[in-house]
């Protein structure tokens, strides 16, 4: 099970579920004796096997760190939502577009999942430094020889460790994707939770089985680097 932590008048556990999805609740009150007491809890939770939280309030986030507890990753998310994404990033869509992947250090998979979604949606794909297999499959595999047919990136899409481009938009597909860029949804299914919880928790409802990405609808982006602000429309 994950635990979800959020603020609260005091400190106390329990178990919520949240459209099927169960959770160990914890409820951090405030003051120095009200986070060790987390602390506590969530050394506990650790010891009965616990690795991934969703933290509804950032500053409780250090709490579960200091136990080897981490944010539940987001990145599977974004590959699932990547049609959504570049909606609202490219609301003109990219048919006469070109776009620059760029896959830095362990960015290699996420690439490889992104790339046949941009050759269908993009009319130039273009790759920066490209790993050789990735490039080869670009071109067997979808047809596509990568370039940018002259023109300016109409979008970047970051995979891996490399830095940002001067230039917005950017799409971020890395393993700190939420720490670059805020992602904000709605769903029919969940009235939607307040960041930094919300992609998080949507990451792991559909991880589980319990939702689609079509439940999921991306309302906005906001990119943390450039202060850019997406959107949908």
């Amino acid at each position: 099970m994950l635990v979800y932590i959020t603020s609260g008048q005091k400190t106390d556990i329990t178990t919520i579920n949240m459209d099927g999805l169960p959770l160990h609740h914890l409820s951090v009150g405030r003051g120095y004796l009200a986070r060790r007491r987390a602390v506590r809890w969530l050394r506990e939770l650790y010891a009965s096997g616990v690795r991934r939280c969703i933290c509804a309030d950032a500053a409780l986030l250090p709490l579960a760190e200091q136990v080897d507890i981490t944010p539940y990753p987001v990145l599977p998310l974004r590959l699932a939502l990547l049609d959504g994404l570049l909606d609202v990033l490219c609301p003109g869509g990219l048919q006469n577009a070109a776009v620059l992947l760029r896959c830095g250090r362990g960015g290699e998979t996420a690439a490889r999942a992104a790339a046949p979604v941009l050759a269908r949606r993009a009319r130039y794909l273009s790759l920066d430094d490209p790993p050789h297999l990735l490039a080869q499959e670009l071109l067997y595999r979808w047809g596509v020889s990568p370039g940018d047919g002259g023109r300016p990136a109409a979008l970047t899409v970051l995979c891996g460790d490399c830095p940002p481009p001067a230039a917005a938009p950017v799409l971020y597909l890395s393993d700190d994707c939420a720490a670059r860029q805020q992602l904000l949804w709605t769903s029919l299914r969940m009235p939607a939770p307040q960041p930094p919880a919300a992609e998080q928790l949507a990451a792991a409802l559909l991880d589980a089985g319990k939702w689609r990405p079509s439940d999921i609808h991306i309302t906005s982006l906001l990119d943390i680097h450039t202060k850019s602000h997406y959107n949908a429309t």
